[in-house]
């Protein structure tokens, strides 16, 4: 990545964790930048470019994280899926105030829902990845993996957005919030998943 857009990135990444997107101007990341708006401008045609990079900046870093533990697989499923939540959980805190912003206006700007759709996708595939070794090593029985897959990811989303519903309508974020979503994700999981592995025993 280019420095100085990388620079860029970092500012307005450190802005907008603290304020949200839309209490964050162009004029305040110049200024943290000690750059010129125009100068900015030049980087970013507008914010929701901006936004785009932002929220693939924080993906790749989630991603590469996910592989990681996905590479770590070895017959343990319910433990690769309380590392990935909890992978989940840990950027979630960092990133609460995106989570909820102050209204979601800006995903209807230029490209930035095809950025979220884009993630979804990534997500989902990471998913497929896990349980296709879950199924390849014996320790459970799944059809319709794709479509399971798709399934799992949309529940634990789901369960983030309702625990956090609250907060997006105030527009004032509670970070603690954060482990109550932990927490009902880790439950659903087990509810989804634990009577499917096949015994060890048997």
């Amino acid at each position: 990545m280019d420095t100085r857009k990388d620079q860029i990135i970092q500012a307005s990444l450190k802005r907008f964790s603290h304020f949200g997107f839309n209490k964050t101007t162009m004029s305040e990341i110049a200024l943290d930048l000690n750059i010129t708006k125009a100068n900015l401008y030049y980087y970013y045609a507008d914010k929701n470019a901006l936004i785009k990079d932002v929220l693939m900046f924080i993906h790749e870093q989630i991603t590469e994280r996910q592989s990681e533990i996905i590479e770590s697989y070895d017959g343990n499923l319910m433990d690769i899926l309380d590392r990935l939540l909890e992978l989940r959980a840990d950027f979630l805190r960092e990133y609460y105030i995106l989570h909820i912003n102050e209204n979601l206006e800006w995903i209807k700007g230029d490209g930035v829902g095809t950025i979220i759709r884009r993630v979804h996708i990534a997500d989902v595939n990471s998913t497929i990845d896990l349980f296709k070794r879950a199924v390849d090593h014996g320790e459970i029985i799944l059809d319709e993996i794709e479509a399971l897959a798709n399934c799992f990811v949309e529940i634990v989303i789901g369960l983030s957005l309702i625990r956090s519903i609250g907060d997006m309508l105030s527009g004032i974020p509670n970070s603690v919030n954060v482990d109550s979503i932990l927490a009902s994700q880790k439950l659903a999981t087990r509810f989804i998943f634990s009577n499917k592995l096949i015994s060890k025993n048997s």
